[in-house]
């Protein structure tokens, strides 16, 4: 998916292993709560609200 290769270039480019990220979804069939994401060798925490 081409957002987390952008995250995952926006860790590397501030010499991050671990980001984390809010996203505000208003779709009714989203999968709310935190997920963990790896980025090859980096790790996003995303919290869905």
């Amino acid at each position: 998916m081409i957002e987390w290769e952008q995250r995952a270039g926006d860790l590397e480019d501030y010499h991050l292993q671990n980001g984390y990220m809010i996203r505000f979804d208003f779709n009714k069939k989203k999968r709310a709560g935190v997920h963990e994401v790896i980025l090859g060798d980096r790790v996003l925490i995303e919290a869905v609200i």
